[in-house]
């Protein structure tokens, strides 16, 4: 696996499933000024506010494979692995998808992310422990202090003068 950091800005994401699989990796790509659409008969409430703000849309019923088509990014995180199998196996060679069931059936895995101002780590175990990818983010963390921050934020700044 090659870990790249993707712009997913105004890119259509679409997350099959409302529950807290799915609620996790929803609030792994909303900052990302993504397109999203969650499918799924039931969402969290969670989910339905943030559609209810309009920050994402929610449509209450199960997944077609024709809602795949759209999208750039798929999420399959439904609690059915048949469907987020059968939505990985339906996903065109150019879509990434993300299959919470079994990873290695989709093109990506989701990291976990540590941010800091433009300091951006991704950190992951290949879908192996997510347990153990937390704990290797909470490790990195305090390596990310505010002075290594404010420095990054004046190199980029400098970086970007003609």
């Amino acid at each position: 696996m090659l870990p790249l950091h993707i712009n997913l800005s105004g890119k259509r994401i679409i997350i099959a499933g409302g529950g807290n699989v799915a609620l996790r990796r929803l609030k792994t790509v909303l900052p990302e000024g993504a397109d999203i659409t969650v499918i799924s008969p039931e969402a969290l409430p969670e989910i339905k506010k943030l559609a209810d703000e309009g920050r994402i849309r929610w449509i209450p019923r199960r997944i077609e494979m024709k809602d795949l088509k759209p999208a750039f990014f798929i999420i399959a995180a439904t609690n059915d692995r048949g469907v987020n199998q059968e939505i990985a196996a339906n996903a065109s060679e150019t879509q990434l998808v993300n299959c919470v069931s079994k990873a290695e059936q989709g093109s990506v895995y989701m990291p976990k992310i540590i941010r800091k101002g433009r300091i951006q780590v991704s950190v992951s175990t290949s879908g192996a422990s997510p347990a153990h990818t937390k704990r290797l983010a909470e490790n990195i963390e305090p390596l990310m202090t505010d002075d290594l921050a404010e420095e990054v934020d004046r190199l980029f700044e400098k970086r970007r003068r003609p």
